[in-house]
């Protein structure tokens, strides 16, 4: 088909439309297209090349337009993420500065309630004012408790806990546990069996804190079981080249949908299951931190006992035999 050409507006026309489709097909394809048409030239060899040029670059600049679309539209979706993490991290330290006033204010309030009763009442009998000191004895404990928790959990988070490796003798660390929460299993009345392994067995850790994970398992483990039946035992068993620390108790466990959220901050699972324990609910939270501090796990699972087993998994270290070890 070939269209009229009427002098010099009908070229400025025909320019303005090559110039109009130059810019959908390219300047080639233009030309081609509206000489075909217009003065009814053959299209030729080089024509056609120009045309297959200016389509292959068309091509890789949309191939190009379509990489940089999908950039774009990932860091939008980081964006996103990072944006809904940070809403995140600001509502749990919101929730975490509400909790720690709560937990601060309830043995505060104690303190000062019970002190004032033993100032105001010079006529209370001397058991009245054992038990009031009492009171306040034990809620100033749990005030020292809760102040050390989150000390500790903020040197930890923050990577400014100093840490003391060394290789640390398991039965030297179970039973100086054991002697710190003895006065707790005695006024429960629950019975604690130790199967401690080979003898000098010994694992690469901070000898202090390690103590600590253990006393937290065990006085976690004392709160939940039955008074006066309760069970409680601590298994160290080898595992190729780790050790696992067992501490099992025959209390009501731990729902396989909770095993992951009791190792949250100010979680306290006897909220769900029981009355609500004493204690700071970060001692788990702290736990976990400072066993993977040495690279090693904590997790929770059912105990051969029938409630909660928590298993400490450490490397092993070079053998190390202390006193008690020998002597047994």
């Amino acid at each position: 088909m070939r269209l009229p050409l009427d002098g010099r507006a009908d070229a400025r026309l025909v320019q303005t439309a090559e110039r109009q489709l130059a810019r959908a097909v390219g300047s080639a394809s233009a030309r081609a297209l509206i000489g075909s048409m217009v003065k009814s030239e053959s299209i030729g060899s080089r024509n056609v090349m120009e045309i297959l040029d200016e389509t292959s670059q068309l091509i890789r600049y949309s191939r190009e337009l379509e990489r940089k679309s999908s950039e774009l539209e990932r860091a939008t979706q980081d964006l996103r993420e990072a944006n809904r993490r940070l809403r995140e991290v600001d509502r749990m330290k919101d929730d975490f500065m509400a909790t720690v006033s709560h937990e601060l204010r309830t043995p505060l309030t104690s303190i000062r309630a019970f002190s004032e009763i033993v100032r105001d009442n010079p006529d209370l009998t001397e058991e009245e004012r054992e038990n009031f000191l009492g009171v306040v004895t034990r809620e100033t404990e749990r005030l020292t408790r809760l102040i050390n928790d989150i000390l500790d959990l903020s040197k930890i988070e923050s990577g400014r806990m100093q840490w003391r490796t060394a290789a640390v003798s398991l039965s030297t660390a179970v039973r100086d546990a054991v002697d710190s929460v003895t006065p707790l299993l005695d006024e429960r009345k629950v019975s604690l069996t130790l199967d401690l392994g080979r003898h000098g067995l010994a694992v690469q850790a901070d000898p202090d804190r390690l103590e600590q994970v253990l006393i937290n398992l065990i006085s976690n483990a004392c709160k939940f079981v039955a008074v006066g039946k309760g069970r409680i035992q601590v298994v160290i068993a080898e595992v190729g080249d780790q050790v696992e620390l067992r501490v099992e108790d025959d209390g009501p466990g731990v729902p396989p949908e909770e095993r992951e959220v009791i190792f949250g901050k100010f979680i306290q699972l006897g909220d769900r299951l029981t009355a609500k324990p004493e204690g700071t609910g970060l001692g788990l939270s702290i736990s976990r931190q400072i066993v993977e501090a040495f690279g090693g796990t904590l997790r929770v699972e059912t105990s051969r006992l029938g409630g909660a087993a928590f298993v400490a998994t450490l490397k092993t270290a070079k053998p190390a035999v202390d006193a008690a070890d020998a002597a047994e």
